[in-house]
């Protein structure tokens, strides 16, 4: 098929797909069918990335591909429990990263909080930074 963008002409060849067709039913005295490709696609390969320190895949894998490529930099707790697979060991997996996730929440928290009160600080502010040593106090963060 000719195709042309912004007045360069190009040719396009749109990949065929063999589709299957099965009789899905009636709907309101019509007859529908469905339709899905005949050949599955290959998954496209997965990557592993890093956003905020936060390692990650880009694309989802099944278990035992998950065990096999596991990046050199996870935790070795997390990397054996990948490896011996199962429902306990899952919910342990996600217990230890949800832990992990609620330390850098309360240091970005902290972090945060240390920001506000050097600036009201630099303002001059007493109620505000009375009010910040409070909230210091009540999340328990090490600042002063």
């Amino acid at each position: 098929m000719k195709l042309s963008y912004r007045g360069l002409n190009y040719n396009d060849d749109p990949p065929t797909i063999d589709m299957m067709e099965e009789a899905g039913g009636l709907y309101r005295g019509c007859p529908w069918q469905i339709r899905y490709p005949r050949h599955v696609p290959v998954a496209q390969p997965s990557h592993s990335l890093k956003y905020r320190g936060v390692p990650y895949l880009s694309h989802t894998k099944t278990e035992s591909q998950v065990a096999d490529s596991t990046p050199a930099n996870a935790p070795t707790a997390v990397t054996s429990i990948k490896k011996t697979g199962g429902v306990s060991n899952r919910k342990l997996e996600k217990a230890m990263m949800m832990q992990e996730v609620e330390k850098i929440h309360r240091a970005n928290i902290c972090r945060n909080l240390e920001r506000r009160m050097n600036i009201a600080q630099a303002k001059g502010d007493r109620k505000l930074m009375n009010l910040l040593q409070q909230e210091c106090q009540d999340l328990a963060c090490a600042l002063f």
